[in-house]
């Protein structure tokens, strides 16, 4: 973010609902793992797993709020994949899935645009 070019609110927004989203999803893992307990091997693996890729969204949405194109796009395929990978899984599933595509509908509105040209 620079002064020439200000970051929108609207990307704000969409910030703020990727970072709600990241938290639920989070949660959503750490209750799928006492809910549905494995093998230490298979828990430990699932742990480790989740954490680097929530890791990496919470890079991706930093780097989105700095005005990164790619970051953006990367949120757009995280959220996808989620979305398809949880699939009927409950209500809780469908806020999440509805807020990751408000919040990647938001990061490609007119008004977000020019905050995520090329530097």
């Amino acid at each position: 973010m620079t002064a020439a070019n200000p970051r929108p609110r609207i990307v704000t927004i969409s910030v703020v609902l990727w970072l709600v989203w990241l938290v639920g999803c989070v949660l959503a893992s750490v209750v799928g793992f006492v809910e549905f307990p494995s093998s230490v091997l298979v828990t430990v693996v699932s742990v480790v797993l989740s954490l680097v890729v929530w890791g990496l969204v919470g890079w991706a949405v930093l780097r989105v709020s700095r005005g990164s194109a790619t970051a953006r796009i990367v949120l757009v395929v995280v959220a996808v994949a989620r979305a398809l990978l949880s699939l009927g899984n409950g209500p809780s599933t469908l806020l999440l899935t509805a807020l990751s595509a408000v919040a990647a509908v938001l990061l490609f509105v007119p008004a977000a645009r020019p905050f995520f040209t090329r530097r």
